[in-house]
């Protein structure tokens, strides 16, 4: 009994004191409103696409509203698409006269079609972004602006807004998600850096980034730390938002979710060396936390469930039914209003699922049904 007290204690305790953290530092961190640049540099867009010919032309529409038309060269990386992606984007660019290119390239991934449309950009401000989803008109302004406004910054990531077409508690569970998201890696910022970067809303210096590794990572946290491995900041832009397209039935979200987790999860354990003095409070603070985050809050937060149904059951097997059925009605009320506790369950399964999957080739991923 006292081994399985102990157990139930550290457990319990590791969750509890990372968030804690997290929390408080989401509280208290500032959000410096960007001040806008007075000059737009040209920026070169690359969006990797497959199979998008549902979203792409609106995309493209969204896009040239977005910013000045003759700063701005788009480029589509369509990777094999088997629909009309390719056709649809080529009607778009001639129909709003964008200056656009278009690559298509057998089916490889959406790191190795990134690298192709950052090989082909011609400026030195490269924005990566998704064809699923909007700016608003201030999003490319407020990126560019913090971009620029530092010489030691190298990238920067706005926030993403979800948008679902019904309001099931998985589409829940991403909204509520995300309101403490965007807050945490703010607090991240204004520490030192940031690594948990929104892939559809990315800006970065070519001379602060590498290419990307094809076959492991997310290509966003891939991104920014390759940006901070170089020797440059990478922060995060509450006012820069991108309005993405998510699945609200179970299946896709799970689909969407654990090979997130399993690609961000490769980035952060395969670029351990960035955990290092030479890289300031982030590599001393920010990653060894996100390290907890990931890869042990996880496992430990079904741990201290299972330990604690065990507890309360030597005591009376009802009293440990009783706990499991509280932790479900907890997990269920996110269908009835947004709460964090829900969330977070719901995404220490994702995480979970996403360590069990790590050593498998994601690499190649499938667009998610959203409509």
């Amino acid at each position: 009994m006292n081994w399985l007290i102990l157990l139930t204690i550290i457990s319990t305790s590791i969750p509890l004191l990372v968030y804690s953290i997290y929390i408080i530092g989401a509280i208290t961190a500032k959000n410096d409103r960007t001040q806008m640049s007075q000059e737009w540099p040209p920026v070169s867009i690359v969006i990797p696409a497959y199979n998008e010919e549902n979203f792409i032309a609106k995309r493209l529409q969204n896009l040239a509203d977005a910013y000045p038309m003759d700063k701005m060269e788009i480029i589509v990386s369509n990777d094999g698409s088997t629909d009309a992606t390719e056709s649809e984007t080529e009607k778009t660019f001639e129909k709003y006269s964008l200056n656009g290119i278009l690559i298509t390239e057998q089916r490889s991934g959406v790191n190795t079609a990134i690298n192709r449309g950052i090989e082909k950009s011609s400026h030195e401000i490269v924005i990566i972004t998704g064809a699923d989803g909007l700016f608003d008109n201030d999003t490319i302004p407020n990126l560019v602006s913090k971009l620029v406004s530092e010489d030691k910054i190298g990238a920067v990531s706005g926030d993403m807004i979800p948008l679902a077409k019904e309001d099931t508690l998985f589409a829940k569970s991403e909204s509520s998600y995300r309101s403490i998201y965007g807050k945490i890696c703010n607090w991240e910022s204004n520490v030192d850096s940031t690594y948990c970067f929104n892939g559809a809303v990315v800006a970065f210096k070519k001379k602060a980034a590498s290419t990307l590794n094809k076959r492991r990572g997310a290509d966003d946290a891939s991104m920014a730390l390759s940006v901070i491995k170089n020797g440059y900041k990478c922060k995060y832009v509450p006012d820069a938002k991108f309005y993405e397209y998510v699945p609200h039935d179970f299946k896709e979200q799970r689909k969407q979710k654990i090979r997130r987790a399993t690609r961000l999860l490769e980035a952060t354990l395969f670029n351990h060396e960035v955990c290092t003095p030479k890289n300031g409070k982030f590599g001393m603070i920010i990653y060894p936390l996100r390290v907890l985050m990931f890869a042990v809050v996880p496992t430990m937060t079904f741990l201290a469930i299972a330990c604690w149904a065990i507890l309360l059951g030597s005591f009376n097997v009802f009293y440990g039914f009783i706990f499991l059925g509280f932790v479900a009605i907890i997990i269920l009320t996110g269908k009835i209003k947004e709460n964090l506790v829900s969330s977070f369950i719901i995404y220490q399964s994702y995480l979970l699922l996403g360590l069990f999957n790590i050593f498998r080739d994601v690499h190649i991923w499938e667009p998610n049904k959203r409509d």
